[in-house]
C-alpha cells in the first residue's frame, strides 16, 4: 500500500463508504479496492486487488472498460459513464451482493501522479439499478393509457414512425386501422360514464384477443383506437379488420347486470410511396372511418388510390 496516499485513518474512512472506490493502472490492474461495503448493492470486491481486469471480467466488458481508461487519461478530465453488468459472471471467490444484471455509473478521473510507479485512474462506482428501473417504469407509464392499459397516442406515433422507415427502406407493408365505437355517446348517456369506461376496457380485451401482441394497438383518444398492422397484404388486413369487427359485435359487454350492445367502425389506410407523412397516413384512415360511419356504421372501409372502398 502506498503510505503517501493511504494512512490508517484514510483507510478506515474509505472503508465506511458504501460505494466502491478503485485505483486502476493504465494496464488494467486494480491497485487499490476500497469502500463498497453495502452488500445490498455490491459484492465484496477486495479479491480484485492486485489482479488485472481480464482475470475476473469477461473480455467484452474488459475491452469496454479499458477503452474508458484510455479516454480518461487522454482527456485528462472527469469521465462519467453508465453500463450494465451481469454481476454473476464476474469471477469472484464469493457472491454476497444483489446478483443478476445491475446498472452502474462510473466516475473516472486520471491520477495526477504515478501510483505505485504506474499511471492510473481513480474510479468511483455507484449502483444506479433502482434509478434505472424507476426511469423505465416512468417511461412505460408515459406511453400507457391508464384506463385500458393499451399504448397511448404518443407511443403509437413514435412506433408508426419507425414502421414507416422500414416500409420505405425495406418495402415492408404498413396499414393503419382507425377504430371508433359506434354511438358511444349513447352508451354514456343511457348507462353512465362508468359503463362507458367498462366498454372501452372491454374493447381493449377483445382487440388483444384478435390481434394478440404482434401489432401496435393504442387508444387514440376518447372512444377512438388506432392499430398498425405490419407485413400483411391489404386483403389480409381487411380480413383481420372484419374479424375484429365481428368479435366486438359478438362480445358480451356487461355492466351491473346489463348487456350493452357494442359495434365498431373501422377505417383502413395503407402506406405507399405517395404517403410519407405520418399525419397524412392517419388522415387517410380517418377519411375511411368517416365513410364507414356514413355507410351506416359497423363496417370496414379501405382508403385506396384516392378513394374509399
Amino acid at each position: 500500500m502506498d503510505s503517501s496516499f493511504l494512512s490508517d485513518l484514510s483507510m478506515s474512512l474509505f472503508n465506511t463508504i458504501p460505494d466502491p472506490f478503485f485505483i486502476i493502472s493504465e494496464e488494467g490492474t486494480y491497485l487499490e479496492v476500497l469502500g463498497g461495503t453495502e452488500r445490498t448493492l455490491y459484492d465484496d470486491g477486495r479479491s480484485m486487488k492486485g489482479k488485472n481486469i481480464y482475470q475476473f471480467m469477461e473480455k467484452d466488458f474488459s475491452d469496454f472498460f479499458m477503452q474508458k481508461i484510455r479516454e480518461t487519461q487522454t482527456g485528462d478530465v472527469l469521465n462519467c459513464f453508465e453500463y450494465q453488468l451481469e454481476t454473476d459472471k464476474v469471477d469472484l471467490p464469493q457472491f454476497n451482493g444483489p446478483g443478476g444484471m445491475q446498472w452502474f455509473e462510473a466516475r473516472m478521473y486520471p491520477m495526477p501522479n504515478p501510483y505505485q510507479g504506474q499511471r492510473a485512474v481513480s474510479v468511483m462506482i455507484i449502483n444506479i439499478t433502482e434509478r434505472k428501473v424507476l426511469q423505465q417504469r416512468l417511461r412505460e407509464l408515459s406511453y400507457l393509457d391508464p384506463l385500458t392499459s393499451l399504448a397511448n397516442r404518443r407511443y403509437f406515433m413514435e412506433r408508426i414512425a419507425e414502421e414507416l422507415v422500414d416500409h420505405h427502406a425495406k418495402g415492408i407493408s404498413v396499414h393503419v386501422l382507425l377504430c371508433d365505437i359506434d354511438h358511444f355517446k349513447l352508451v354514456n348517456d343511457r348507462y353512465g360514464h362508468l359503463a362507458g369506461d367498462a366498454v372501452l376496457k372491454g374493447f381493449a380485451s377483445v382487440v388483444h384477443q384478435v390481434l394478440k401482441h404482434t401489432h401496435t394497438i393504442a387508444r387514440f383518444g376518447g372512444d377512438e383506437f388506432i392499430i398498425s398492422l405490419v407485413g400483411m397484404t391489404t386483403a389480409q388486413v381487411l380480413e383481420k379488420s372484419n374479424e375484429l369487427r365481428l368479435a366486438v359485435q359478438d362480445n358480451l359487454f356487461m355492466f351491473e347486470g346489463d348487456r350493452i350492445p357494442v359495434c365498431i367502425s373501422i377505417g383502413v389506410a395503407a402506406a405507399s410511396s405517395q404517403v410519407e407523412d405520418i399525419d397524412d397516413l392517419v388522415g387517410l384512415a380517418d377519411k375511411a372511418l368517416y365513410e364507414a360511419k356514413k355507410q351506416g356504421r359497423n363496417s370496414v372501409v379501405l382508403f385506396e388510390d384516392g378513394a374509399t372502398s
